[in-house]
C-alpha cells in the first residue's frame, strides 16, 4: 500500500479535512483512495488510459462509442435514470488521452454498489439497439457540422490536424464526420472489448467511505473488464506550422504555439511561473498589458502550459478585428522575444510564487476537487510526493532557474501560429 499526505500547506474549507491522506488499493497502484467523512458523499473516477489516441484509422470512435453505451437502455429503462432515481450523478468524457466516467453518490455503499451493477450493464452490454446507436450518431455529427459554423472550433480542429500531424493527436475527439458516419454497432462493441480492460483502468475514489468499501466497489467495478496489455503511447515532436485557415468573419482568432515539456519534467515549475508572468494572470501579465490595456487590440489574451504524459506546449490565444492580426502577432513576437530573455525582478518572481501556489491550495478545497487532482496525478504518473512537494518545488524557483530553464525546455526556434479569420487586401 502507499500513502501519501497532501501536506499541511494546503488550504482546505471548513468542510475538508486539512490532512487527507491517499492511499492505494488492492495492491494496486492504479486505484488511489481518500478518505473524507466531512460529507456524506462519495466521488468515484473510471478513467481509461487512452482516449481517442485510440482510435486509429477511424475518428471518433472512442467518443461515439461512450455516448451510445452511456445511453443504452438497462431493462427498459435509461442509465442516466437509474442515478437521478436515487439522487446519484453520472458523467462523462472523452479527451485525446483519457476516457472518463463520473459517479457522485450518497455515502450508501449498498446503493453506490448497485449503480455499479447497473453501469456494468450498460458498459458491457451485447445489445445496441438501433434507434439508440442511431440517435448518438446523429447527435455527434450535428456537432461536428455545427463546430465548422464557428471560427474558435475550427481552429482547434485545424491545430490537432496540423500541429500532431501523423500521430494519433492529429484529429479532435469528436473525430470528422467522414468517418463517424460509417462507424457500425460492430464497430463499437469490437473498440469497447479492445480498450476497457484492467491494463487501461485507473480508479479514484473520495469521500465518506472506508478503505474495505472501496476495496469491495472496486472488486464490483472492474468485474467485467479483462486483462489484455496496453501498449503505452509513443514520444512524438510538435510539427512546426503556419498556417491560415479562410473564415468570412470579422474577427480572426489566434493560435501560437511553442514546444516545450511533459509534465513530469523538473523543469516544469520554472516554466509555470514564466508562464504566470508572460500571459497567464490576466491582467498582471505582459500579454495583457501589451496588448488590451495598451493597445485595445483584444477584449482577452492569455497563454497557458499544455503538458502531457510524453510533451508540452506553451500556447498563446487571442481574437482581434482581422485589420489588426498582423500588429498583433507582431506585438507577441516581441513578447515572446521577451520571454526569452527573462529579465525579471527577484521580487515580481517572489509575488508570482506566492500568487501560484494561493491559486494551488484552492483547486483541493473540495472533495470534488481532490478527485480531479488525484486522478491527474495516477494519469501523469506523478511522484507521490507530490502536494507536500508543490511547495517546496516552486520556493526553489528564481530568476537564473527560470532562464535556465526557458533555454533548455522551450523551444523559440520552432514556434507555430495559426488563423483562422478573413484575410484583408
Amino acid at each position: 500500500m502507499r500513502i501519501l499526505f497532501l501536506g499541511t500547506f494546503l488550504f482546505f474549507s471548513q468542510t475538508i479535512n486539512s490532512n487527507p491522506v491517499i492511499q492505494s488499493l488492492a495492491d494496486n497502484e492504479d486505484y488511489l483512495y481518500v478518505n473524507l467523512t466531512n460529507l456524506p458523499i462519495i466521488d468515484v473516477n473510471l478513467s481509461l488510459k487512452q482516449g481517442s489516441v485510440s482510435d486509429g484509422d477511424t475518428p471518433g470512435l472512442t467518443n461515439l462509442m461512450l455516448n451510445v453505451l452511456m445511453n443504452s437502455d438497462i431493462n427498459g429503462k435509461k442509465l442516466v435514470s437509474y442515478f437521478e432515481n436515487v439522487g446519484a450523478k453520472l458523467s462523462y468524457s472523452v479527451s485525446n488521452e483519457t476516457l472518463s466516467i463520473a459517479i457522485r453518490s450518497v455515502s450508501n455503499l449498498d446503493q453506490v454498489m448497485m449503480l455499479s451493477d447497473v453501469l456494468n450493464s450498460a458498459l458491457f452490454t451485447d445489445e445496441i439497439d438501433d434507434v439508440g446507436f442511431n440517435l448518438q450518431k446523429d447527435k455527434i455529427l450535428r456537432a461536428i457540422s455545427e463546430s465548422y459554423k464557428k471560427p474558435d472550433s475550427l481552429l482547434e480542429s485545424v491545430v490537432s490536424e496540423k500541429l500532431f500531424y501523423d500521430t494519433p493527436f492529429a484529429h479532435q475527439p469528436v473525430g470528422t464526420k467522414d468517418s463517424v458516419i460509417n462507424i457500425s454497432k460492430k464497430d463499437i462493441k469490437a473498440h469497447r472489448d479492445k480498450i476497457f480492460n484492467l491494463d487501461n483502468l485507473e480508479i479514484n475514489i473520495v469521500g465518506d467511505i472506508t478503505s474495505k468499501g472501496s476495496k469491495r466497489l472496486i472488486n464490483k467495478l472492474t468485474n467485467e473488464f479483462s486483462k489484455k496489455e496496453v501498449e503505452p503511447l509513443e514520444e512524438y515532436k510538435l510539427k512546426t506550422v503556419t498556417h491560415h485557415t479562410e473564415f468570412d468573419s470579422t474577427q480572426t482568432h489566434l493560435a501560437v504555439i511553442i514546444p516545450a515539456i511533459s509534465r513530469s519534467d523538473p523543469d516544469y515549475y520554472n516554466l509555470l511561473v514564466a508562464n504566470y508572468i508572460f500571459g497567464g494572470s490576466g491582467f498582471g501579465s505582459w500579454l495583457m498589458e501589451e496588448i488590451r490595456q495598451k493597445r485595445g487590440l483584444s477584449y482577452s489574451v492569455y497563454s497557458y502550459l499544455s503538458t502531457h504524459q510524453n510533451s508540452g506546449y506553451l500556447r498563446i490565444s487571442l481574437q482581434t478585428k482581422n485589420e489588426s492580426i498582423n500588429l498583433a502577432k507582431n506585438i507577441i513576437r516581441e513578447q515572446v522575444n521577451k520571454l526569452s530573455k527573462f529579465d525579471v525582478e527577484d521580487t515580481k518572481i517572489t509575488a508570482t510564487k506566492k500568487a501560484i501556489l494561493r491559486s494551488f491550495e484552492m483547486r483541493a478545497d473540495t472533495n470534488r476537487k481532490i478527485l480531479n487532482l488525484i486522478s491527474s496525478i495516477n494519469y501523469l504518473n506523478l511522484d507521490l510526493n507530490y502536494f507536500e512537494n508543490y511547495k517546496n518545488n516552486l520556493k526553489q524557483v528564481n530568476k537564473d532557474s527560470i532562464k535556465a530553464a526557458l533555454n533548455r525546455a522551450m523551444d523559440f526556434d520552432n514556434i507555430s501560429v495559426f488563423t483562422v479569420g478573413k484575410s484583408i487586401e
